[in-house]
């Protein structure tokens, strides 16, 4: 039993760190678009603002099932999604600090390697980036632990694990199902010998079957309910364009001239700094292959999927496969023993990782450098994102606002619910789109020459409101990107 005890101050901390880094992220303007886009959707829902048929059909489904209970059970303006994506790092912490003191290190052993593995940047960027990171971190690492399973015995319950673990990444991140897609040709390699002469093709038939048969039985929900179909709610942002444009300010015009190539060796080198400690231990036991087989099993399926996310550009991008390396390094310690004998060494390793990690998290994701030098400067992140948080805020205490939520999920965010929303969802949003006529209590724009006013299906049907205002409104708040108005009270007429 004592050993168990330090894992729930080790929770209780971990917990309490990533949510501030979280909140601090919203506030300054770092959270990557899906985050915010997710963190938007969920609020609505869970205030009941989402047709049933968006809800059910929503994508990635599991953190944002997990996410709109949360904000149905929790009051008005709570951070479900960061209190949830701190909630799964805690428990992982908890998880790696008592797996490693079962395994025999003792806890100054255990405590040394949990922190720089729970607390590996790559583990820490996913935190901040909400629940569907997190959510891959953990099927992730459940499919790591299936796959040493499965090659020790490959019975029934550890088929069922890495079946389980393949249909949890595949609803928990689009790269989670870009990860599922690219494990098929590898799976042989992770069963034992024998088994796979007999009938691979079975197995693997067992191992991917569950995912197959949700996969078809979700794309029939999708398609049953109106106005869903594949668009789904929280569908990943279009942005390997942006990450290209990073990746080729590190690599120039690229090292192979195929970007899905340079995709894949940027994370596979990434992965080698981030987890060192892996490397060296496999090295250690080459000749063993129950030990070494499903490790690389993870690895080759993590760089595979990176380019098959880069090659068909609708799983969005690589930058959360990272967090494979923490899960890498943690796997070895727990699963090879001969770690044991030379702990030292894999320490200090764990040590060149966690900053090696750091390195790797800039290389496959160079925004990071930016948020960093922004940082140092003292400024702030993305200036548009905060306008509309602060929007948002000035519409606290207003019914009846107009505005395309869609396009700008922050505005959400920084009003903490959605209920008193005239958003693209609702009914009066549609009529005001249909009749091209306003007539709601409040009406926000944003200046039709910024990023989302450029999007806004407000300015595309009244092109000249923002600048021109509107008759019978005036302007209550202002930034520099939005512009709220107010519907004048009609004038008193005094009785005779």
């Amino acid at each position: 039993m004592t050993r168990y005890m330090p894992a729930a101050p080790v929770a209780v901390l971990s917990f309490a760190a990533i949510l501030t880094l979280a909140a601090y992220a919203l506030r300054s303007g770092f959270l990557p678009d899906d985050t915010v886009t997710l963190w938007a959707s969920a609020v609505a829902a869970g205030g009941g603002q989402v047709p049933l048929g968006r809800i059910v059909a929503a994508y990635p489904t599991i953190p944002f099932l997990a996410t709109t209970l949360l904000e149905f059970l929790l009051p008005d303006g709570t951070p479900a999604p960061a209190l949830l994506a701190a909630l799964l790092l805690s428990l992982i912490a908890a998880r790696w600090l008592t797996a490693f003191r079962a395994s025999g290190l003792g806890i100054v052993a255990a405590l040394s390697a949990t922190v720089l593995t729970a607390f590996h940047p790559a583990l820490i960027r996913a935190a901040i980036a909400g629940p569907a990171d997190m959510f891959l971190a953990v099927f992730l690492f459940m499919l790591a632990r299936g796959l040493y399973d499965l090659r020790a015995q490959s019975a029934a319950p550890e088929v069922m694990t890495v079946a389980l673990a393949l249909l949890g990444l595949a609803f928990s991140h689009p790269m989670g199902a870009a990860v599922a897609i690219a494990s098929l040709p590898f799976l042989v390699f992770a069963v034992r010998p024998a088994l796979a002469a007999k009938s691979a093709f079975n197995l693997v038939i067992a191992l991917i079957f569950p995912t197959v048969f949700c996969v078809g039985a979700f794309a029939y929900v999708s398609w049953v309910f109106p106005g869903s179909g594949w668009s789904f709610l929280t569908a990943p942002a279009a942005s390997l364009a942006a990450w290209a444009a990073g990746l080729a300010h590190i690599w120039g015009q690229g090292v192979t001239g195929s970007l899905a190539l340079d995709a894949g060796l940027t994370l596979a080198l990434s992965l080698v700094l981030g987890a060192p400690a892996a490397a060296v231990v496999l090295a250690w036991v080459r000749l063993r292959r129950p030990l070494v087989a499903p490790a690389l099993v993870l690895g080759a399926a993590t760089v595979f999927a990176a380019m098959i996310a880069v090659t068909a550009g609708v799983f969005g991008e690589p930058v959360a496969l990272l967090v494979v390396a923490p899960i890498l390094a943690a796997i070895v310690i727990l699963r090879i023993r001969d770690v044991r004998e030379r702990f030292p060494v894999v320490i200090a390793l764990l040590v060149v990782g966690w900053f090696g990690g750091m390195a790797g998290v800039v290389i496959v994701d160079p925004r990071i450098a930016t948020h960093a030098r922004d940082l140092v400067n003292g400024s702030l992140g993305d200036r548009e994102r905060l306008d509309a948080l602060n929007l948002g805020n000035a519409t606290v205490g207003r019914e009846g606002v107009l505005v395309d939520s869609f396009n700008a999920p922050a505005v959400v965010l920084g009003r903490g619910r959605a209920r008193g929303l005239h958003a693209p969802q609702g009914e009066a949003f549609a009529l005001t789109m249909l009749l091209a006529r306003i007539d709601a209590p409040f009406v926000a724009l944003p200046d039709p020459n910024s990023a989302a006013g450029a999007q806004d299906q407000l300015n595309k049907v009244f092109p000249k409101l923002y600048r021109s205002g509107i008759p019978g409104y005036r302007v209550v708040y202002q930034n520099a990107t939005w512009r709220l108005f107010e519907r004048l009270a009609p004038a008193r007429v005094p009785n005779d």
